[in-house]
């Protein structure tokens, strides 16, 4: 896999090319019609290409008519869809309402399609989500093009489904809910664990170390890193503050770590703010742009440092993690040794941290993504796990 860099002329090219299908979309506006179309918004929905898509295994059915909720942006734009059916319709087993997930804007487009996670988020619901045994939405339809990053993915309403409520950095995470995160997570490695054909039954698919090198050298986030580090200095400790330097080093490192420990399928994203709780009490994972091969710490050290408060991380993370493991064993028939997962556990809590240094401060070609005060959360939460476990040691 080619690494691109800021410098490199393929990143400009994109731009370019992206830019003028942005441009041509918001002049003319062209709606979806045909099924094969990939919508420029959510807004250029049409009931023919929404019959199109939801309707292919009831021919006879239409979508009649539809109302788009509010929007919310990040890395996409989100909007719930509710939906009316013709009777026969109403009479096939068919969603009442959808969430959907585009890329209308010209940076999300840019850093959506130059990290191909528009492609990443359409090829998991469509291969991989149909092979898992977790509480995650169910895909009803994907499409991307690469050539004018338009994207859009249409999920389940889990607030219709499930009375869902979707997690942020202020939910607070007890004991059980935190046991039950860990358990999605097993769940889902434990799937793949140890496979050595990931690569080529789901060829789309980066390893870890591919996907950061295209993230952090693609973009030159390392300089953003630095000036988060500053801009945050107040909420991070002050031996993590002194020891800046070695953070680089510690995370070439841990990606070491992806290229000899047995990989499975990681979620690559798992902070709070793409975690849902049912209305059984379940946690659920959701928002799977960022998924990856990689080793099981990667997504076990960024849970518990993020999702869990500085004094419930503390008390919990040892038992959390044999919990994991047991877990681990019972869905993969694998066993790890506790030492040896427990470093692993440190050592990848640096890779947590380098997700919210490149929100909290990012390249212009990205999108604000979080609120300030949220990456200021992560990064304090982060930084403290990294203090508290000698992260920057750990090899």
């Amino acid at each position: 896999m080619r690494q691109q860099s800021t410098d490199d002329p393929n990143l400009f090219q994109a731009v370019l090319r992206i830019g003028a299908h942005t441009a041509w979309d918001a002049l003319f506006r062209p709606l979806a019609h045909d099924p094969d179309d990939v919508p420029r918004s959510i807004e250029a929905v049409t009931t023919d290409w929404l019959s199109g898509v939801l309707c292919a295994n009831a021919p006879d059915a239409r979508v009649i008519g539809f109302d788009l909720g509010p929007q919310t942006s990040g890395s996409t734009v989100r909007r719930r869809i509710d939906l009316r059916y013709d009777r026969s319709g109403r009479n096939a087993d068919l969603p009442a309402s959808v969430f959907a997930k585009s890329s209308p804007a010209f940076l999300n487009r840019v850093m959506l399609t130059f990290s191909r996670t528009i492609e990443n988020e359409a090829l998991f619901y469509r291969h991989i989500r149909p092979l898992l045994l977790l509480e995650a939405p169910v895909g009803y339809h994907s499409a991307y093009d690469l050539a004018s990053g338009r994207s859009i993915h249409l999920l389940e309403d889990l607030v219709a489904t499930k009375a869902a409520t979707f997690c942020s950095p202020k939910s607070y995470i007890d004991r059980s809910k935190a046991e039950d995160l860990v358990g999605v997570l097993a769940a889902l490695h434990g799937r793949f664990y140890g496979r050595t054909d990931l690569g080529s039954q789901f060829p789309w698919l980066s390893t870890y170390p591919e996907w950061f090198s295209a993230g952090y050298d693609g973009f030159g986030l390392w300089r953003f890193h630095e000036q988060a580090m500053t801009e945050a200095v107040d909420v991070i400790p002050a031996d993590i503050s002194r020891r800046r330097d070695a953070i680089r080093p510690a995370q070439m490192r841990s990606l070491e770590t992806h290229a000899h420990a047995p990989s499975t399928l990681i979620h690559n994203d798992v902070h709070l703010g793409n975690w849902y709780i049912t209305q059984e009490g379940r946690m659920g994972l959701c928002d799977w742009q960022c998924v990856t091969i990689g080793s099981w710490a990667r997504d076990f050290s960024y849970a518990v440092g993020a999702t869990l408060t500085v004094e419930d991380r503390r008390s919990w993370e040892r038992d959390l993690l044999a919990l994991y493991l047991e877990k681990l064993r019972a869905a993969s028939g694998e066993t790890l040794p506790f030492e040896h997962a427990w470093k692993l556990y440190r050592q990848q809590m640096v890779a947590a941290l380098l997700m919210w240094t490149a929100t909290l401060c990012h390249s212009p070609w990205m999108p604000d993504m979080q609120p300030r005060e949220i990456s200021r959360e992560m990064i304090r939460r982060l930084t403290t796990a990294m203090s508290d476990l000698d992260s920057l040691a750990a090899d």
